[in-house]
């Protein structure tokens, strides 16, 4: 007994810190955030960040890592901005590639988190609505395919899958290095928009109708599997209604 209610009052100790850090970094962007992380922000501040950034060139790479890390972890919906940031101190491929690896990472504690220490509270949240029950049903049963095509589609909430994916089973080596491959293309995007940030006008310059299409194109082919999978299935069904028939 004694055992069970140490790691009961543990469990909630851990939801309560999750819940303390998640409210300070939520307040933090509301009351500053979006404009410190707007594209005008950006480029009006853009001489500035790369030279400091080139004075303290290890340090800033951890420190965009890890605030990377902890943001994505704490299920802020930022991903967008910091792959922006990244790319604009750090160019293209050095930004996509701490992106890539500090994103993924986040994304799997994200996902973790809500596992251990929030599943009851999104599972409650997901039974209001029948869409999201369907959706979490649907990772159930091709966990990989659906996973691919919520990383590849765009616009699609970063967070809200590795919410979503908390509420399965999916080994958590296997969520992340899928979300590495899955965001790989959008990272890649956005850090090559990041380091090319003035000549984009506006927000609505970051993402080209090409882009969004090759995109989308990924995210279709990504449920390959899925559909070979349900053709399968009603031409079975097909055919044993014509059996039966006969």
């Amino acid at each position: 007994m004694p055992r069970k209610s140490h790691r009961k009052s543990r469990r909630v100790d851990l939801r309560l810190i999750l819940a303390v850090v998640a409210v300070l970094v939520v307040l933090l962007l509301f009351v500053g955030g979006k404009h410190w992380l707007s594209v005008d922000s950006l480029r009006q501040h853009r001489d500035a960040l790369r030279q400091y950034v080139d004075a303290h060139y290890w340090g800033s790479l951890f420190l965009v890592a890890g605030a990377t890390v902890a943001l994505i972890a704490a299920s802020v919906p930022i991903s967008a901005a910091l792959m922006l940031v990244s790319g604009l101190v750090f160019g293209r491929w050095i930004g996509s590639a701490i992106m890539v690896v500090s994103a993924s990472l986040g994304a799997a504690l994200a996902m973790l988190a809500v596992r251990y220490l929030a599943q009851d509270f999104v599972q409650a949240r997901v039974r209001r609505h029948p869409k999201a029950r369907r959706m979490v049903a649907s990772f159930r049963t091709h966990q990989d395919s659906y996973l691919l095509f919520l990383r590849f589609m765009p616009g699609f909430p970063f967070w809200l899958t590795n919410v979503l994916y908390g509420l399965t089973e999916i080994l958590a080596l296997r969520f992340l290095l899928l979300t590495f491959v899955g965001i790989t293309p959008d990272v890649v995007v956005y850090s090559n928009v990041g380091a090319n940030l003035a000549h984009v006008k506006s927000a609505h310059d970051l993402l080209s109708p090409g882009i969004i299409a090759a995109l989308a194109f990924l995210a279709v082919l990504s449920l390959s599997p899925v559909i070979v999978h349900s053709l399968r299935r009603r031409k079975l069904l097909h055919g044993s209604s014509l059996s039966r028939r006969s």
